[in-house]
């Protein structure tokens, strides 16, 4: 199976010139993306879920923030507010559902195509650890989804033990 990793702008842009099945990943209030390849698109499953790779800490303990719930460098997304450790927004992390939903979607339909496109909002750590994972179960290899991205350990460890039969307490 081949997978490709876009962004939620490179996804729009993409055309294939053979079937595939895609993932679309965005954030909670995020508006569904726009397909840009109609013809060749057979089915898509569609997430929305928060970039956090870890389950929530408290304000005092977090590191990348120091206990002050703002990124000033990110001001420009949901106002610069700390995933890591906030509370004053609701966050929805990637749970057993939404991995359930993943390893039934690739199970139902990967004898009908050979290309699974998945994208996130950068292209860089839900959709690598996505493509990852199910690169890992169908192909028995995951390596070229750690060069060059960052993948977001909580979904791929997710997704691997769904597809095993573990779900995560």
């Amino acid at each position: 199976m081949k997978f490709k990793v876009l962004s939620r702008q490179a996804f729009g842009e993409f055309k294939s010139s053979e079937p595939y099945i895609a993932i679309s990943i965005s954030d909670p209030h995020s508006k569904d993306v726009l397909i840009g390849d109609t013809e060749n698109i057979r089915f898509l499953l569609t997430l929305k879920f928060h970039d956090i790779d870890s389950t929530l800490v408290n304000r005092e303990d977090c590191t990348r923030c120091n206990g002050t719930g703002k990124l000033p460098e990110f001001e420009h997304v949901n106002n610069g507010i700390c995933y890591k450790c906030t509370d004053a927004i609701n966050i929805k992390s990637f749970d057993d559902k939404d991995a359930k939903n993943i390893v039934d979607f690739v199970e139902a339909f990967k004898n009908e195509v050979d290309l699974i496109v998945v994208h996130c909002e950068a292209g860089i750590s839900r959709s690598s650890a996505t493509a990852g994972a199910l690169s890992l179960i169908l192909n028995g290899s995951d390596k070229e989804f750690f060069k060059g991205y960052h993948p977001n350990m909580l979904v791929y460890r997710k997704i691997l033990n769904m597809y095993k039969g573990i779900k995560d307490e």
